[in-house]
């Protein structure tokens, strides 16, 4: 054989070694994937994954929304017990959970890998921030890095065409809330993922006064009439009827910005999803603020 031959044969069981690897390496890549949470199952989603399985997935349907779920991806029961038994049932090659369901780790981990998934920004760190972050590692950790980098960029273009939309927005302060009943409301303050989002368009927390580590607080409805000048941004579609009996109380309906019918309404979106969630409150915040402001 030729010396040129025998650098040939080299050269080609080279190649042929490192495709095996490669090989191997897509194949060790988890495709069969749980998600035990929303949050977990919308960044999924975002990086083109269908989860197998989730808890709550009507609700999730009408309180999440979107990225919306393949209609095969089965159901796990609650959010707060999801179902271990069909969990172990589909061997999944990867478990996704959030740190609320760590007692479940150990029992799961006996059967399949978990990785504990959070993209809220309850440690402190700016919410968009936390959730870029949570997504481009599971990006990394299920070889999807080039589906992360499309996601972001279209994540930079809702930004950019929200603010075209806000571009002669009246600047006045926004109170963020989602309506519990006749009297209360949960409110979103300035630790908020929703006013990240809203940081970014230069527009102002209404609510000056405490907010928990999750980014909201309970209050009654009198104590937004510290801001006379507001504006009332209402989120979900669940709370139409609450509101509705809101306005109509003597208290809030004597409020400079109901008296004003500064009100705008947006459909539901989840507080804690990270950038899925950031993605779909700036289309709809935005369009929403445009058109009262």
């Amino acid at each position: 054989m030729a010396p040129g031959s025998a650098l040939s044969r080299r050269a080609l069981l080279g190649a042929l070694a490192f495709v095996g690897l490669g090989a191997r390496a897509r194949a060790a890549l988890p495709e069969r994937i749980v998600a035990l949470d929303w949050p977990s199952a919308q960044n999924l989603l975002a990086l083109g994954v269908s989860p197998l399985a989730l808890p709550e997935r009507a609700l999730y349907g009408e309180l999440v929304v979107e990225p919306a779920l393949s209609p095969a991806t089965l159901d796990l029961g609650l959010r707060s017990e999801p179902n271990l038994e069909l969990v172990l049932q589909l061997a999944p090659d990867l478990v996704l959970m959030g740190d609320d369901l760590t007692s479940l780790r150990e029992r799961i981990e006996a059967a399949s890998p978990v990785v504990m998934f959070s993209a809220d920004g309850f440690d402190g760190t700016d919410p968009v921030l936390k959730g870029d972050a949570a997504l481009q590692g599971l990006a990394q950790r299920l070889g999807r890095v080039d589906a992360y980098r499309l996601f972001r960029q279209g994540f930079d273009r809702e930004l950019d065409e929200a603010r075209k939309r806000l571009r002669h927005y009246d600047r006045r302060p926004v109170f963020i809330a989602t309506v519990i009943d006749g009297r209360r409301l949960l409110l979103f303050g300035k630790n908020s993922l929703f006013q990240s989002v809203l940081d970014r368009f230069g527009i102002v927390n209404a609510w000056t006064g405490f907010t928990s580590a999750y980014g909201h607080t309970t209050v009654t409805a009198d104590r937004l009439a510290q801001q006379r000048d507001a504006r009332l941004l209402c989120v979900g579609d669940s709370s139409t009827l609450a509101l509705e009996k809101l306005l109509a109380s003597p208290v809030v309906a004597s409020l400079p910005f109901i008296r004003s019918g500064r009100v705008a309404r947006i459909p539901d979106v989840l507080f804690y999803g990270g950038l899925p969630s950031a993605n779909r409150f700036a289309r709809l915040a935005s369009m929403a603020l445009a058109a009262e402001g």
